[in-house]
Order: C-alpha cells, then sequence, then structure tokens
C-alpha cells in the first residue's frame, strides 16, 4: 500500500486535506483518496506531514498484509509507536491482522515551536466523552495544561453520518455548539470519508486509530489529545481503545492519553448525571440519531441495548426525569431481549446488576439476569451456527461473497478480503 504525499485545498467554507492511496491485493474498489476536512479557520494548524493517514490506514494495511509506503514526513515517535501498535494488535488479533513493513520517505521530528498549547478530546456526546470533558473543566481540572479546550466531532463515523451536511448529523452538531459556548471550549467537527476505507469488524479492534488520526492532521494545534477509554483497565477486554494502546499514536509534540480507564461505565454515567448539560445533549444510541426541535434535545432510539443500558442505569441513579434525550422507557421485555454473547456488553450489564443490588433495585437486577440467562440459553445453538458458517465461508468464495453483499453483518472476514 502507498500512501501520497498529502495535499491541502479549500472547498467553501472548509479546508480539506487528502492523500491518494494505492493497494496492490484489495478486492473491492477504494476511493482514490483519503481526506479529512475541517472548518477553514483552522486552516492554520492543518500540516503537510503524513502522520494522521498512516495510522488511519495502517488497520488496513495489516488486514490486507501489504507493507506501507508512505511519501512526505512522519513524525519518528511516530514510527517507533506504530511498530509497537502493530505488535499488540497482531498478538491479539492473528486474524485478520498481520505485521508489515512501515516505510516513510522522510524521518522527521515535529518542531516544538509549530505546535499550539490546545488540548483536545475525542467527543461523540456520549458516556465516555462527555464524562472526560466534565472532568477536564476547569473546575475539576487542576493543572491548566490538561483542560481540555477543543472537541473533535467527527461526521462519517457512525450510523447518522452526514457527509453532505444536510442530515440529523449537521444538526445534532450545531444543538452542542450552544453547550461548548458556555464552557468556553471549540467544538470542531470533521468530515471524512475513512469509512470507505474500514470495516465494521476491523474498525472495532482499531477505533482508536480512527478517532485519532484527525488529531494528527492537525497537528499544529494540540499538545495533549484525550481518547475517552470505553472500559476499566481491569476488565482486560482487548478493544479498539485499549491502555496498552492509544499512547503509542503519538509525536513528539502531541501526548495521546487513553482517558479515565480506572472507572466504570456506571461510575462515569453517574457523575455526568448531575451535569445539566448533558440532559439535552446525551448522545448514545446504536442506531441513528435524530434532533427533536420542539424539545431540542438530541433523540435516542431508546431501544438498542446501548440505549436500554444508558436508561437503566440513570433509571438507578433517579436522574432519568431529567433527560429530554430518551422521549421513551424502555418495557422488562426491551431488556429481556438484549444479546449479552458479546464479551463488551455483558461487563457492562455486570455493572448495571452490581449497581441494582447495591440500590436495592431487584427489579432492575432480576431484568439484566434473564437476558444475561436468556443470552446463555441460546448461545450454544447459535455458536453451532456460527461455527457452520465460518466453515462454509471459508470454503465458498460464492456463500462468502453472497453473506458479504446481503447480510454483511453475518461476515467474519474484512469486505475486502477474498
Amino acid at each position: 500500500m502507498k500512501i501520497y504525499q498529502p495535499e491541502v485545498t479549500e472547498e467553501g467554507d472548509e479546508i480539506r486535506i487528502s492523500a491518494r492511496v494505492e493497494t496492490r491485493t484489495c478486492q473491492v474498489a477504494l476511493p482514490d483518496s483519503l481526506w479529512f476536512s475541517f472548518p477553514r479557520n483552522f486552516c492554520t494548524h492543518v500540516t503537510g506531514d503524513v502522520n494522521g493517514f498512516a495510522v488511519a490506514l495502517l488497520p488496513l494495511a495489516m488486514t490486507l498484509g501489504e507493507d506501507l509506503y508512505m511519501e512526505g514526513v512522519l513524525s519518528p515517535r511516530l514510527l517507533r509507536g506504530m511498530e509497537e501498535y502493530q505488535r499488540i494488535q497482531c498478538a491479539w488479533k492473528p486474524s485478520p491482522f498481520v505485521p508489515v513493513s512501515l516505510e516513510p520517505q522522510i524521518l522527521q521530528p515535529t518542531a516544538a515551536d509549530s505546535t499550539g498549547a490546545g488540548v483536545g478530546c475525542s467527543f461523540s456526546g456520549g458516556v465516555d466523552s462527555a464524562y472526560s470533558l466534565w472532568r477536564h473543566l476547569p473546575e475539576n481540572e487542576r493543572n491548566p495544561s490538561y483542560r481540555i479546550s477543543h472537541c473533535l466531532m467527527i461526521n462519517g463515523f457512525g450510523c447518522d453520518s452526514d457527509l453532505d451536511n444536510s442530515g440529523s448529523f449537521s444538526r445534532i452538531a450545531q444543538s452542542t455548539q450552544p453547550m461548548m459556548d458556555r464552557l468556553g471550549t471549540q467544538l470542531i467537527v470533521c468530515r471524512t470519508n475513512y469509512m470507505a476505507f474500514s470495516d465494521p469488524k476491523i474498525l472495532k479492534q482499531s477505533f482508536a486509530a480512527m478517532v485519532t488520526s484527525p488529531a494528527l492532521v492537525l497537528g499544529g494545534l494540540f499538545s495533549t489529545f484525550f481518547v475517552p477509554s470505553s472500559y476499566r483497565f481491569d476488565d482486560f477486554f482487548r478493544d479498539g481503545s485499549h491502555l496498552m494502546l492509544d499512547h503509542l499514536i503519538a509525536t513528539e509534540t502531541m501526548e495521546t492519553i487513553h482517558e479515565s480507564s480506572h472507572l466504570k461505565r456506571t461510575d462515569k454515567t453517574r457523575a455526568i448525571s448531575q451535569w445539566s448539560e448533558t440532559y439535552s445533549t446525551l448522545r448514545v444510541c446504536f442506531n441513528k440519531t435524530e434532533y427533536n426541535e420542539e424539545t431540542k434535545s438530541v433523540q435516542n432510539c431508546c431501544r438498542c441495548e446501548k440505549c436500554i443500558r444508558t436508561i437503566k442505569t440513570l433509571e438507578l441513579y433517579g436522574k432519568l426525569d431529567k433527560y429530554k434525550t430518551f422521549p421513551r422507557k424502555p418495557g422488562h421485555l426491551n431488556v429481556w431481549l438484549c444479546h449479552y454473547d458479546f464479551k463488551g456488553a455483558r461487563i457492562f450489564a455486570k455493572e448495571i446488576i452490581s449497581e441494582a443490588f447495591k440500590a436495592r433495585r431487584f427489579d432492575i437486577l432480576i431484568d439484566y439476569c434473564i437476558a444475561i440467562v436468556t443470552t446463555g440459553v441460546f448461545l450454544v445453538p447459535r455458536f453451532l451456527l456460527r461455527q457452520i458458517h465460518l466453515f462454509v465461508e471459508n470454503r465458498s468464495d460464492t456463500y462468502a461473497k453472497l453473506v458479504r453483499r446481503v447480510f454483511p453483518h453475518l461476515s467474519e472476514k474484512p469486505r475486502w478480503i477474498k
């Protein structure tokens, strides 16, 4: 794989930095270029180096097994971090990741005098990022060097992506702006076609690379960048954002921090439930979120597992009624039908069970116990069906192509693997 020298262009009110990408073995058509667009007033911070593109495309190169050639300047510290990142990922997930050679054209440290003192945070509006923002407000963070000054929101990542700036994502981002103004924090919305170079199954194991790459593209802005943790560090869950991985995605002038991995998700939810700024902006849904003009709030679906777990946690702490973002309350059946065959989901469910026991909310405790037991009852037949599916997928190209086209969520292979 080859990444060409990034180019910067102006397009209306935005500044776009793009790099042409060539692959040899990819089985599907990819766009000619990977690009990131930012508001035009950040043009002075956009760098011409290849750091952000190298990080973004490393998971694809490892999946294809192609050595990564990079035109332009790459940070020596980042190169070392990417090499260590590969070793860890390949040890965790030898399939689909394989180690590849990294071949930069120019190795050159980022000059200290070219970088600003901005402190950034990846921000989606969810529990983790809202907690990280709250934790590093001036009243809570005594060290001025770690007070968040910018929140980076990515358009092109989730179900409500809106690359033409005409749908729900743009409205949600706009609705977040008043909160940022009150906090004295700048909101940066980055549009990107990154998902065309990724796959849901690979992204799940490497999404910190995706959320950090735009920050590296804005290399002249940040001295520190926070990646909010998803799990507590002692859960030993090998996730795409991890205490062992995120700090490796850094340069000589930008420190990357895996933020607040000492806390459980329920701890973070309890903390932000005291913060009124989240009552109309909390955005947690796995599905497409909307914006309600009448209530002036983000609207979550209230039916997916992530919405239900957040609702039930807020209910435990007596704060659900304050949130306009959850217009419907799930019933017992909605909880029972949630699937917990995924380890990450079980971790969160067990946290809720523990908190429900402490609060003597045995109705919630029983609901989640039923959901986990129900999942276990169907786990064996589902496991056998999955093994049969994998056996056929690995031996029949026709079946594999059909599954990836009709039922992409069932395929265990990235869409670009034959």
